[in-house]
């Protein structure tokens, strides 16, 4: 580390004779003082979405510390930029791809009466296995070619899992959202001003989303969508169908919240073997999503590489091959995902916030994301000493429903948007019974059922027997796609 750190000084050095220099490419270093400046605003852009895709995974029951999920970024992202040699300036943050196959996997424990350490403990083992499918495929690439994994994942097998992937809690989430249904099952009719706190909460969110183009501002229209849901929900749903203020904050208070100790893997791990029934429905779930996050990453490599590039020819300097690395990216990534489950946080991603931060303000200094990542981790420490993480539990329900609708549905979105943008030939008759298969599995069947304790959840099997059927087609279809 102290090796690249010295490179970035000479570096550095160097580009101050540049004429007219304006920003930090990755192996530039700012000023101490400079850097701290820009590692905050890289931490405030990456803090709501991380926050609040913690809040999100506990919705169906509370297994995850806000503390932690903070912290575990923090680790994840050090962890990410030693694998890629800092060569790669980005931050690593809860990943949202992961919230409909966590509540998959929530919902079952709650069902089976699994407690939050047990279930826990099965999505941690799933998410390093998840981790280990991103190294294995990292490593392909680094040895094969980025053409292996495309055979393996084309975009018709990705982009169909990752559309499944948004739109498999809908039914879920609009049942949560109308409280139209109690745990027997009976009609308890519909919650109509929670539904309109849910649509105020999404319209708000899309509103910002679409209205917000420059600044520090439009890099977290989501965050500003759920605080018009809040200020609603505080001032209309709260007092007429939460039981009033007293009622609904002392229930705040009385809650006790996950610790960070609570949530460590020698706790949750050894406490997961107890049902191992619960493990093997968390890896069916989340192990797919590895296969999603994938174009992502792709995505968000060849982003970072455009940008630092351009900065770099405005500069006068060398070409940073970024585009060339996706095999050490994932490798990085799967890396990231160990690491922070380990630490006590959800599985995560690679930001496209941090990556539209540092091309607004044209710094992509690998050294500021490492302050970065020092500075999640204080904070995350901080927040668990001063008992700051029950301070989530502030998000109603209905803003909590109205804003994975958004959420949910962008998931899909982007799917559907990979699939156009590698030009998916919809009339080939092979990718349109692979894309068929996944599509009604995965929505179609929630879960299988084998026993009393054990059940398949319908993504997984959709994803798996999706690849699997479009390796056995394949050696009968040989049209270039």
């Amino acid at each position: 580390m102290e090796k690249n750190f010295q490179s970035i000084k000479g570096s550095q050095r160097g580009s101050n004779s540049a004429k007219n220099q304006v920003g930090y490419l990755p192996d530039e270093m700012p000023s101490l003082g400079r850097a701290i400046i820009f590692a905050l605003q890289q931490f405030l852009v990456m803090l709501p979405a991380t926050v609040l895709a913690a809040i999100l995974m506990n919705s169906r029951i509370e297994i995850y510390s806000i503390s932690a999920a903070v912290l575990a970024s923090g680790f994840a992202t050090i962890a990410f930029l030693i694998i890629t040699g800092f060569k790669i300036p980005l931050y690593y943050g809860s990943s949202f791809s992961y919230i409909p196959a966590v509540g998959i996997v929530a919902g079952y424990a709650v069902s089976n009466g699994n407690t939050s350490a047990e279930t826990l403990g099965a999505i941690i083992i799933a998410s390093i296995l998840s981790g280990l499918m991103s190294i294995g495929a990292g490593i392909l690439i680094k040895k094969f070619g980025r053409q292996t994994i495309d055979r393996i994942l084309p975009p018709h097998v990705t982009g169909m899992i990752a559309m499944i992937i948004g739109l498999s809690l809908a039914r879920v989430t609009m049942q949560s959202l109308t409280n139209s249904w109690v745990a027997s099952g009976d009609f308890a009719g519909i919650d109509w001003l929670a539904v309109l706190t849910g649509l105020i909460t999404f319209s708000a969110t899309a509103f910002f989303t679409v209205r917000l183009k420059k600044g520090f501002i439009s890099q977290i229209p989501i965050l500003l969508g759920v605080l018009v849901g809040m200020a609603f929900s505080y001032l209309v749903w709260v007092p007429f169908k939460a039981g009033g203020y007293e009622f609904y904050l002392q229930g705040i208070q009385s809650t006790a919240t996950l610790g960070l100790l609570d949530v460590m893997p020698w706790v949750t791990i050894p406490a997961a073997f107890n049902t191992g029934s619960l493990i093997l429905v968390a890896v069916i779930a989340i192990f797919p999503i590895a296969f999603a996050t994938i174009p992502e990453s792709a995505a968000h490599v060849n982003q970072v590489d455009l940008y630092v590039n351009e900065l770099s020819k405005e500069k006068g300097g060398k070409n940073y091959p970024i585009k060339d690395m996706l095999g050490e990216n994932l490798i990085g990534d799967g890396t990231g995902d160990i690491i922070a489950v380990l630490a006590g946080g959800p599985a995560g991603t690679n930001y496209g916030e941090n990556i539209s931060t540092s091309a607004v303000t044209k710094n992509f200094s690998s050294y500021v994301f490492l302050i970065t990542g020092i500075l999640a981790i204080g904070v995350g420490i901080l927040l668990e000493v001063f008992h700051l993480g029950n301070l989530s539990l502030i998000l109603t329900n209905p803003v909590v429903q109205g804003v994975s609708i958004y959420l949910f549905g962008a998931i899909a979105v982007q799917g559907v948007a990979l699939m156009i943008s590698k030009k998916v030939n919809v009339f080939n008759p092979k990718v349109v019974a692979v894309m068929a298969f996944i599509a009604i599995i995965g929505l179609g069947v929630n879960s299988i059922i084998l026993t009393e304790t054990l059940m398949l959840p319908g993504i997984g099997l959709a994803a798996i027997g999706g690849i699997l059927l479009n390796l056995l087609l394949s050696v009968f279809d040989k049209e270039k796609e």
